[in-house]
């Protein structure tokens, strides 16, 4: 057997998330971002950052996040990505290094990627975003060698959008007995690849949705001429009966979440508060989820430590999270 050295290993775009102040959105509207969320070339990004008097920086990207937090949480994590030669390269391998994250970094010539997060001084916010460096990580940059290092192998759904490589680490996994997990990130993903994640689940595969992407999956399902059931819950509980994978985590925010496994519904409520900002809240459950699910805790407990580790970050600007407050999740 196989002495793993990681009890999680994830696998994503590695992200500078940006938090800085827009009164009434001015700056966006000279940069043409009208939307909640867009996606910009990264010289724009760079440009507005230049415009900004100040501004806060965090490590992130949501399997980075996963990583970080499952980190603190006591669990000996790694995380693959790709970043720039620049200052934000050395800002996201700073702070995964400091939490102690074991790092396989690609080092690209384009510059890192950014998340940039306007608020307008009234609790109202848009997101411009650029991948830029992240887009570079390839399968080459993942063998099987590596793969095999973990008990845990987490991937970033927005990584659906280079299918050869969710293909190659997922297939490793499952080549190796190595437990998957995804994150579907967007309800596009969750629709577009509908057929592709049903197929993952035929393995040993835990998926992680919220309730805008479990609508979006269960529909593609449909469109696909498949045979979905009369609703999602008869459905997801259909695809898990009788057997120990997939695991379906449903991430239901102010409901708290609810975990299906066997065609068992297990349910966890949540403390509902007025959130600092909402980044990373959805990646903390994954972390502690996992990390609650690695000790081979019950899924009831495993749900309600996500919930939990979730409030947490509610609490805080992006993920800078106090890692003593974490790891006190788990005493």
């Amino acid at each position: 057997m196989i002495d793993k050295e990681l009890n999680l290993l994830c696998i994503g775009n590695a992200l500078i998330d940006v938090f800085a102040r827009d009164e009434g959105f001015l700056l966006s509207s000279r940069f043409g971002i009208k939307r909640q969320v867009q996606h910009f070339e990264i010289e724009v990004l760079l440009r507005i950052l230049k415009e900004l008097p100040e501004y806060v920086t965090v490590s992130g990207g949501g399997a980075a996040n996963v990583a970080k937090i499952a980190s603190l949480l006591g669990v000996k994590t790694g995380f693959t990505g790709s970043v720039g030669h620049d200052d934000f390269g050395k800002l996201f391998e700073k702070s995964l290094t400091e939490a102690d994250v074991k790092l396989n970094l690609k080092k690209s010539p384009s510059p890192t990627g950014i998340c940039l997060v306007l608020e307008n001084g009234k609790g109202k916010t848009r997101i411009a975003a650029s991948p830029s460096a992240s887009l570079e990580l390839s399968q080459a940059h993942i063998n099987e060698d590596y793969i095999k290092k973990g008990s845990i192998v987490l991937v970033d759904g927005f990584l659906f959008h280079k299918p050869d490589l969710v293909r190659h680490a997922l297939g490793l996994a499952a080549k190796n007995r190595i437990t998957a997990a995804i994150d579907l990130s967007s309800r596009e993903i969750a629709g577009d690849y509908a057929n592709e994640i049903l197929n993952y689940a035929r393995n040993d595969l835990i998926i992680f949705m919220n309730d805008e992407e479990a609508g979006a999956f269960y529909n593609g399902v449909k469109a696909q001429g498949l045979d979905a059931g009369n609703d999602i819950f008869s459905f997801f509980q259909s695809l898990t009966q009788d057997q120990p994978f997939p695991i379906i985590v449903l991430k239901l925010g102010e409901m708290g979440a609810i975990t299906i496994s066997e065609g068992r519904i297990h349910s966890a409520e949540t403390q509902v508060i007025i959130p600092k900002d909402t980044t990373g809240a959805g990646d903390a459950f994954c972390a502690a989820f996992l990390a609650a699910w690695q000790q081979k805790k019950p899924l009831s407990e495993c749900t309600a430590l996500g919930n939990r580790a979730a409030r947490i970050i509610l609490d805080v600007t992006g993920t800078r999270a106090d890692g003593m407050q974490l790891k006190n999740l788990f005493k």
